[in-house]
């Protein structure tokens, strides 16, 4: 089980890896993810989650769920670690593939297992390797929402012990990004629905059950947990007005022009249809919101009808033979369907709202995985069914030795099984692309040394720069690097997705930075102190740092 888990996250731990030889810097939107990281431990701690494009629809500023994830990066982004940073979203990745092997072997059995994880690294080549390792928001919440998936899976078996960490999971990816808001209420109805028929179930048949001490100390932990995860939320909620809540659920319910339920059956055949958007590498990771636009071919349409159709069958035909966990399985893929659709559906038409379906279509791999996982696994099982009268049969004309024949070649098939998943994933991890702005990683951390040896610890400086072009990704890196030395990085507008904290209003600072992408001076009276060059997508890009260290307002 191990080493089918460790086979399986191969891509995980290549990218991770790559990342820190490379020097990963927290550019652009990881920037303000990893300052607002940093606040968890001081007088202005963050008690809502980053912020989002949804406020764009009421025109409040508006932030995802909860703070969650800053509090999973906080320790190494307090001390400024980048590389703490990495290996963090690594090892919470990793442990999230397997999570969602072992809990197939222990729902599944080894065939299951086997079929978990070389569907999980193949799943990882339609993702670009950048997201195994990234703190943005979209990407820090996939592979968790892949156990969330498993988690859900195993409680509709009756597995009630997984309560507090489904909560722990589902309460993290949640509060990562509102994409994962709509496919986890749907896996938590079909968990907790599957949880409660089965004691009820028990229950009617005069069966084993909880006795009612156990079942008020699981309830007991999970409400604990769950108040712990939502408590900065709900603190947050009551603080302002209005509360960030309640500004999410304006955003939902306004009236607005959306993409529809074209896209949204677009979607869905792209994620399960043939072939289907986790069995392929796309050219770019943004390249989804292009086509859920995109009438798909009758051919996929027809085979997304089909495969539904067949996982429905399956869940049928387990269900009325008592098989919970195929059953259970398959339910989980089907309700995942809908809540992808009306992701789709619901964004927005404008186009930078629309924008947003580049990144939430991701987990559409997730989906298509667990639909084709569910059929291939109820194949295996009718086939299993069928032949297993014969195999018993030849079991028993052979006696003992027959047996333990069957079970070597069983192990044998199992290290079979890992050595293919190892195989692949090793493939899917050596044809991986480098980071996105993996150009821009030591120019950031030049310009960075530069104002380090300038820019005295402590005390007030503002940051200026374009909000577009070359010091767009750069700006939000090195304000956080400044922020880790004890300065308070003031600049106009950063209450937008920073806090007021770092607004400038009428604070007086000590220094002025400016940042520029052309060679003049952006203001009177400053100096030019330090500057870098990069290129990236064959354009030859210079970032100019220029200093005034005149006292301001």
């Amino acid at each position: 089980m191990l080493a089918a888990g460790l086979a399986a996250a191969i891509p995980v731990i290549s990218a991770t890896v790559g990342a820190i030889r490379d020097g990963w810097m927290p550019l652009a939107d990881r920037g303000i993810i990893a300052t607002r990281a940093h606040d968890v431990f001081t007088s202005h701690m963050p008690l809502v989650g980053q912020y989002t494009l949804a406020g764009e629809v009421t025109g409040h500023v508006t932030h995802s769920l909860g703070p969650m994830l800053f509090w999973l990066i906080s320790i190494p982004a307090y001390y400024g670690s980048t590389v703490g940073m990495t290996i963090v979203m690594g090892t919470v990745n990793t442990a999230s593939i397997m999570g969602c092997v072992a809990l197939a072997r222990r729902h599944g059995g080894r065939t299951l297992m086997a079929m978990t994880a070389l569907a999980i690294a193949l799943m990882c080549q339609s993702l670009a390797a950048e997201t195994f390792h990234d703190i943005w928001n979209p990407s820090a919440a996939l592979l968790p929402f892949t156990l969330l998936i498993f988690l859900s899976w195993s409680l509709a078996c009756g597995s009630y012990r997984l309560l507090p960490l489904t909560v722990v999971v589902a309460s993290f990816v949640v509060q990562a990004h509102l994409t994962y808001v709509p496919p986890t209420l749907a896996l938590l109805a079909v968990g907790l629905g599957g949880l409660a028929l089965g004691w009820l179930g028990h229950r009617g048949r005069g069966g084993p059950r909880l006795s009612r001490r156990r079942t008020l100390a699981w309830g007991l932990a999970t409400a604990l947990v769950a108040g712990a995860c939502w408590s900065a939320t709900i603190v947050g909620q009551l603080s302002e007005h209005p509360g960030n809540l309640t500004l999410v659920a304006q955003a939902a319910t306004r009236h607005k022009q959306t993409m529809g339920s074209q896209a949204g059956w677009n979607a869905v055949v792209r994620a399960v249809g043939v072939t289907p958007w986790w069995l392929r590498t796309p050219k770019s990771r943004w390249q989804r919101k292009h086509e859920v636009r995109v009438t798909p071919s009758a051919s996929a349409r027809g085979s997304t009808i089909a495969l539904l159709a067949a996982l429905a069958l399956v869940a049928l035909i387990a269900a009325l033979r008592r098989r919970r966990a195929p059953a259970a399985l398959a339910v989980c893929a089907l309700a995942l369907c809908p809540a992808l659709g009306a992701v789709a559906a619901a964004t927005p038409t404008p186009p930078l709202l629309s924008a947003t379906l580049g990144y939430t279509m991701w987990w559409g791999s997730q989906l298509g995985m667990v639909v084709w996982l569910a059929l291939a696994w109820g194949l295996w099982l009718a086939l299993a069914w069928a032949l297993g009268g014969a195999v018993r049969a030849a079991i028993g004309r052979g006696g003992a030795l027959r047996a333990r024949s069957t079970a070597i070649v069983s192990t044998a098939l199992s290290l079979l099984a890992v050595g293919a998943t190892a195989a692949v994933a090793k493939t899917v991890a050596d044809r991986a692309q480098p980071d996105e702005h993996v150009a821009i990683y030591r120019p950031v951390r030049a310009l960075d040394a530069s104002l380090a040896r300038l820019i005295p610890r402590g005390g007030s400086v503002a940051l200026e720069g374009r909000l577009d072009g070359a010091t767009e990704p750069i700006k939000p890196s090195l304000r956080y690097f400044l922020v880790t030395r004890g300065n308070r990085v003031l600049a106009p507008g950063s209450s937008l997705r920073l806090g007021d904290w770092y607004e400038l209003h009428d604070r007086p600072y000590r220094e002025a930075i400016y940042l520029s992408d052309m060679r003049h001076a952006p203001v009177k009276r400053v100096r030019l102190v330090t500057q870098a060059s990069f290129r990236e997508g064959g354009h030859l890009n210079t970032v100019y740092v220029w200093l005034s260290r005149r006292p301001g307002r």
